[in-house]
Order: structure tokens, then C-alpha cells, then sequence
């Protein structure tokens, strides 16, 4: 159980303002651990006691209770039991790019390409992608990092015409990706250096916003691609890694 950032995720969904009643008149945000306590029928110490990160241990009906009483969605539910240590993640990472992968990735042609390590380095991409985003083509070997070029990386600003949305995002699903890897140091290095280095990463991170990945369309100030679906797939028997595909728009669809 990872008990100081279930308490800090709990504190975090409790004290949210989306929970404020309109029109009530209170100055405080969310929910009081008084009235959490109420809803979910939890004891006022034993929330106390968890969101301190003083708890060894939470029964799943505690849990259940919270995540009625807090409105949690399907990943923030998820990442609340996977904290509190219901969730087994992968146990051997390894982000070995294969022959076979590094072929389908060129085969996905003309539709740009690329794959993600556990800490979202790109490991390898296709020409496709360069096309999209130029300056990877001086990059490859270095394998830059995916969260660092959103947040860093101006030329990636300016090709992104819905940054502000792909940034909130990238940090909400890489921390919903995070569970599979408590205590990762690789993954640690990445999240204290963007912490440092991008003052918007860590008021996003901060929030402790989870969620989980779902295809969407994306838009880009790109004379070939204005529009495209993003995609993002597991490779099962390679943890951790992802093959991240964007294809176009077809002329019927909505």
C-alpha cells in the first residue's frame, strides 16, 4: 500500500471545487472530511487517518464507499485501489524495440508512428512522424521524452494547436500509467525533473488528475495533417512499451 499518495490523491478528490454545491455560500473547496465522512459513512478518523498517510491498510468496501461518496470516474476508482494495493502492475519491464516491431512501425506508413518506453521515451519512430514533428529527425538515438517535448519543447507548442487540452491530458494519463510502476526510479527522475523544470507540469501533476487513454482526435498546425485520430496500443509481451499511431480523418466521418 502506497499509503502517503493514497492520502494525498484521497485529499486531493475531496478538496476538488467540483464537488462545491452552487449557491451554497462556503468559501471552502469540495467536500469537509465531516461531511465525506457522512456521505460515505466512513469515521471522521479513519478518513483523518488515511488522507495523513498514517493507515497500513484500507478494506475494499472502504474504498468503494469513498469513490461513491466522491464521484470518482472509472480511472480515478481504478488508480484509488491500485494505491491502496489491489492491483498488481507488470513485473519486468523491458522496452527492447524488435525487429519485428521496429517493422511494423515502418509498415504503418504513411501514418506516423512511434513507440514509448515505461517513461514515455520515445524509443523509435517512424518517417511519418518526422514528417509530422521535423526536429526528431536530429533526435533519434536520444530518445526523447514524450512529457518533455509537451512541456518544453517550443517547436512541439507551436505544431499543436490544442496544447493546452494535449498537456492536461498526457499528465492525468501518465499518472494513471504510474500505478503499474510504484517506486520506479526512472519514472521518479522524469516526474522531479519536469516538476523543476515546468511550472505548468507541476501545478497539472499536483492536481493528482488520473485518467485513463482514450482515442481522440487531434489537430495540428501542419501543411499535410490538420486533423488526425490518436491511437495508443500495448505491446503485451513487452511491459510497458506502446505503439502510438495517429491515422487520418475520413471525409464521412463526423
Amino acid at each position: 500500500m502506497r499509503a502517503a499518495e493514497l492520502g494525498v490523491f484521497l485529499r486531493s478528490r475531496r478538496t476538488r471545487p467540483a464537488l462545491d454545491q452552487p449557491g451554497d455560500g462556503r468559501r471552502t473547496r469540495g467536500l469537509r472530511r465531516e461531511e465525506l465522512a457522512a456521505a460515505s459513512d466512513v469515521a471522521h478518523s479513519w478518513i483523518v487517518k488515511l488522507e495523513q498517510g498514517r493507515a497500513r491498510s484500507v478494506s475494499v468496501d472502504v474504498l468503494a464507499a469513498l469513490s461513491r461518496a466522491l464521484q470518482l470516474d472509472a480511472a480515478e476508482r481504478s488508480h484509488l485501489f491500485a494505491l491502496a494495493g489491489y492491483r498488481t502492475g507488470p513485473s519486468s519491464p523491458d522496452s527492447v524495440v524488435t525487429a519485428g516491431l521496429r517493422r511494423l512501425l515502418y509498415e504503418l506508413e504513411p501514418n506516423p508512428a512511434y513507440l514509448l518506453d515505461r517513461m514515455w521515451n520515445m524509443v523509435d519512430w517512424n518517417r511519418a512522424e518526422e514528417t509530422l514533428f521535423p526536429p526528431l529527425a536530429d533526435r533519434r538515438g536520444r530518445f526523447p521524452n514524450l512529457l518533455e517535448l509537451a512541456f518544453l519543447d517550443a517547436e512541439l507548442e507551436a505544431l499543436m494547436i490544442d496544447s493546452d487540452e494535449e498537456r492536461e491530458r498526457l499528465v492525468a494519463q501518465f499518472r494513471a500509467h504510474t500505478v503499474d510502476w510504484p517506486d520506479d526510479p526512472d519514472i521518479a527522475v522524469v516526474v522531479d525533473r519536469l516538476r523543476f523544470e515546468a511550472p505548468l507540469f507541476r501545478q497539472l501533476w499536483d492536481r493528482g488528475d488520473v485518467r485513463e487513454f482514450h482515442s481522440v482526435r487531434r489537430c495540428f498546425e501542419h501543411s499535410s495533417w490538420e486533423v488526425l485520430d490518436h491511437h495508443r496500443l500495448a505491446v503485451l509481451d513487452q511491459p510497458g512499451l506502446q505503439l502510438v499511431v495517429y491515422t487520418p480523418i475520413d471525409d464521412g466521418s463526423e
